[in-house]
């Protein structure tokens, strides 16, 4: 196949930065390759190829150098599989023709001396790399022994020639076939263990759903009752003004049980939808039903948005709003929603002035964290803090197609970029 014969740029880079994988049965962070012995495998190939080719061939300082370069591939495997392979093709072409130089005979790149680097590289290179990277290397590997043994001509039988070099190719061919055959086994293993994950995470969503519903939806279903049924409870003693408080209570108990289990199907179910954008008009119209003095703004009709962005809208403006009933009581506040002049993004901006009375800070800044995560999520920006007149302002911007806003800078307050304090 083109793939396998031609690898593309990416994958030959890819290639390069490889290691050598992760064993699950040793732990996560121990190779599938023991490094020492292959250094220590290294030593010896070095030791053994310096006698043969500085001393026994009459190399001198020479033969050790080529032996350095033999042996070298095979303690570097382990930490980079490309390079290796690289540095041992490299000794495969020198040692010899080398041979033939200074020896009285040529020794073939199928001798144990020299086969010894070549076997343990390819196996770690087969295990690291794709297919695709490994069978152009093997195939390079394979001509340039055909070339030394074009070097070799007649210095040694023809027919003995033959031989070792077809035993040699299948050596070769069948140590790719092993680390290749162990790399997909260890890809399956590792796709095992992630649906494994996937599935426990499933699993403890689903708890935590069955934990929520037992705890906090018995307790709004009873506020719930408890509003509704106080008007009959109470009958005359009660005024009108008590009995609208009760009915606010009963619907906001009611909308809270909603959102409730749309969070519990949520959490049975991801693919399950949430509020999004076109129903802000009804949260902002539960807000005012709690005394809070609230305009919105919205482009009519409703813009046409990705689920997740319109569902992180509705979620930014939820928490604004929750953060004013509880931080500025009865502070004016403004809801505004807009496309940007390009339409490739969705500004969320949620203002407050002074409120009447002084009040306590937040406790935490959780609610800001949270929608500071959700807008970083898609891309997007968002800002928070006082505007200068005692009130509070929360911006969001969120990327409505490819268009993100990575131009923005998350860190920097708003008033240093001139605009209103955004949250």
């Amino acid at each position: 196949m083109p793939s396998l014969l031609s690898p593309s740029w990416a994958a030959l880079r890819a290639a390069h930065r490889a290691r050598i994988p992760s064993s699950l049965r040793h732990g996560p962070v121990r190779p599938m390759l023991w490094r020492r012995p292959f250094a220590a495998a290294a030593g010896v190939l070095f030791l053994l190829n310096a006698l043969m080719l500085a001393v026994g061939a009459g190399g001198g300082p020479a033969g050790v150098g080529v032996a350095a370069l033999v042996a070298l591939p095979v303690g570097l495997c382990p930490y980079r599989p490309m390079a290796a392979w690289w540095a041992m093709l490299t000794g495969l072409l020198v040692a010899t023709p080398f041979t033939m130089i200074v020896g009285q005979d040529a020794l073939p790149p199928w001798f144990l001396n020299l086969s010894a680097a070549q076997l343990p590289v390819l196996y770690a290179l087969a295990l690291s790399v794709p297919l695709g990277v490994v069978i152009p290397a093997l195939a390079v590997t394979l001509s340039a022994g055909v070339l030394a043994v074009a070097l070799i001509g007649g210095a040694h039988d023809t027919v003995a020639l033959t031989q070792g070099a077809l035993i040699w190719s299948l050596e070769l061919i069948l140590t790719v076939v092993l680390g290749h055959t162990r790399r997909a086994r260890s890809k399956a293993t590792l796709r095992i263990a992630e649906e494994r994950g996937l599935r426990d995470v499933l699993e403890e969503r689903a708890r935590i759903a069955r934990d929520l519903h037992d705890v906090v939806a018995h307790h709004m279903s009873v506020i719930a009752v408890q509003a509704a049924t106080a008007p009959y409870r109470l009958g005359e003693d009660m005024s009108a003004a008590v009995a609208a408080e009760f009915d606010a209570i009963n619907a906001a108990a009611r909308s809270s049980l909603g959102e409730l289990r749309q969070l519990l199907g949520v959490l049975r179910d991801p693919s399950a939808g949430w509020q999004g954008i076109a129903e802000v008009p009804a949260l902002a119209a539960s807000v005012r039903s709690a005394g809070l003095p609230l305009r919105l703004e919205l482009p009519e009709p409703p813009p046409a948005l990705p689920p997740e962005v319109s569902q992180a809208a509705y979620r930014i403006v939820q928490e604004a709003l929750s953060n004013v009933v509880r931080h500025a009581t009865g502070a004016p506040t403004t809801v505004c929603a807009r496309l940007d002049e390009e339409g490739g993004r969705l500004v969320i901006e949620v203002t407050n002035e002074r409120p009447p009375s002084a009040v306590s800070p937040a406790a935490s800044g959780h609610g800001l964290e949270g929608m500071r995560e959700r807008a970083s999520a898609l891309g997007g920006s968002f800002a928070a803090g006082p505007d200068g007149d005692g009130g509070f302002a929360v911006r969001a911007v969120l990327p409505v197609g490819s268009t993100t806003a990575a131009g923005e800078d998350h860190r920097t307050s708003p008033s240093a970029r001139g605009e209103k304090a955004v949250g």
